[in-house]
């Protein structure tokens, strides 16, 4: 039997063992049609009412669940590390082969728009790749969005168990496919307030092609980064 096939069916088997999300696997065979397929194209349009409406936001008002992963540096995290300080919770793939570029961006438009007040934010994000769970010092998650020069930008990864468990308790739907878009995820991003208090989910959103590339227009990634750091800068007065 090949290895490649038991490696995938203990991945399958640990997840739906663990009771979170369910991660399928589709071996490619030549002629045979995918049983999960690839994303249909998307297009993506800027509501032009509020500065929060392309954020597709709503309001929470809970104790954000903790964890417990390490960072790009090889240390251990906490989200309670961050007490005192606004977090903006994203996730994507750690090889920045998602929603990662256009995300990525607007995390840093973001960061720059909140100028000196972006010294009280960190920036947080959770890898959702299951199958890149090792710890890279310069993660192509950050260096492609140039996050990778900010110190309080943290790029978070561990084992398939407790990333499941972080991915489940934050609402992240993870499904492992076969190409082009080997890893398919949904997108949740969260403003946890000083009080480590969940206040805001957010739907980050992207143009997708058929060979699942997203990306977005420059126009587009501004509107979105600056209403972000117009609703985490509310929470630093």
């Amino acid at each position: 039997m090949p290895r490649r096939f038991v490696m995938v069916v203990v991945i399958v088997f640990v997840v739906l063992g663990l009771g979170g999300v369910v991660l399928e696997r589709v071996i490619g065979t030549p002629g045979a049609a995918n049983v999960i397929p690839s994303p249909p194209t998307t297009i993506a349009t800027t509501p032009t009412s509020s500065p929060y409406a392309i954020l597709g936001l709503s309001r929470l008002d809970r104790r954000a669940p903790s964890f417990v992963l390490t960072d790009q540096r090889g240390q251990p995290w906490s989200l309670s590390q961050a007490r005192g300080r606004v977090v903006i919770l994203a996730f994507y793939n750690r090889d920045c082969n998602d929603i990662c570029p256009v995300l990525g961006s607007e995390l840093a438009i973001t960061l720059r728009l909140l100028g000196s007040h972006a010294n009280q934010v960190d920036v947080v994000i959770v890898n959702t790749d299951p199958t890149a769970a090792s710890i890279v010092r310069d993660p192509l998650a950050l260096s492609v969005p140039k996050l990778a020069s900010r110190a309080n930008v943290i790029f978070l990864n561990g084992s398939l168990a407790v990333l499941n468990s972080v991915w489940t308790h934050y609402g992240v739907e993870v499904r492992v496919a076969s190409a082009p878009a080997p890893v398919i995820h949904s997108d949740e991003l969260y403003v946890i307030d000083s009080r480590g208090v969940l206040r805001d989910l957010i739907t980050p959103f992207a143009n997708e092609s058929r060979a699942g590339v997203e990306s977005l227009s420059a126009a587009t990634r501004l509107h979105f980064g600056a209403a972000l750091a117009e609703v985490a800068g509310s929470l630093l007065r």
